[in-house]
């Protein structure tokens, strides 16, 4: 990735991360109590993994196993079409950014996406992270790319980082950002961080 790719998306993370801090620091401003959610009609998650936790999970059982769930809910909303449910688990300023494009997807277009099947699913599969930091949270980690290819007959497995802020308000879980990265992509830019300067 070129020096100006890194910047660029060192941006787009940091712009991503400020939009959240104020979005909390207004919820928490004009605190209101909420009521208990509704209900959705979204078939219910299938057996969500269990916590293991890592040297790098410093969350409490309980507030993973929501988490996780959480996550669940988010890909079997995008594989079921599920607007209404996607809805409901994605923050109004949610962005969704894929490799080096320079843009994000806010949440209307995610949504419109995933009532087509044009949003991909993101699975963590492998080298699953779960980090805390005040209210948000962050699920990182391997996930197999599943985004279309042009030919499906080359077609070799690969895998992408996939990185998922999440806030958690009261007892309901907002997603606010996904950033994939592929994984060649995330290795070099950790070799040259590794790298003498």
């Amino acid at each position: 990735m070129s020096r100006r790719s890194r910047i660029k998306f060192g941006l787009a993370v940091f712009f991503l991360s400020l939009s959240s801090a104020i979005a909390v620091a207004q919820q928490e401003k004009s605190a209101k109590p909420t009521g208990t959610p509704k209900a959705t009609s979204a078939p219910k998650p299938a057996a969500t993994p269990k916590p293991s936790p890592s040297a790098e999970t410093k969350i409490d059982a309980k507030t993973e196993a929501e988490l996780l769930q959480a996550e669940d809910r988010f890909n079997i909303a995008i594989l079921n079409r599920d607007g209404k449910g996607l809805s409901d688990l994605l923050a109004d300023y949610y962005a969704d950014a894929v490799g080096e494009d320079e843009r994000a997807v806010n949440k209307r277009g995610a949504i419109q996406r995933a009532t087509v099947g044009k949003l991909p699913v993101y699975r963590v599969e492998k080298d699953r992270k779960l980090i805390r930091s005040g209210n948000t949270f962050t699920v990182e980690g391997l996930a197999k790319d599943s985004r279309p290819v042009l030919s499906e007959e080359n077609r070799k497995e690969e895998w992408v980082h996939v990185r998922r802020l999440w806030l958690r308000q009261g007892d309901r879980w907002l997603a606010i950002a996904q950033i994939i990265t592929p994984e060649e992509e995330k290795r070099s830019e950790k070799d040259s961080e590794k790298a003498p300067k």
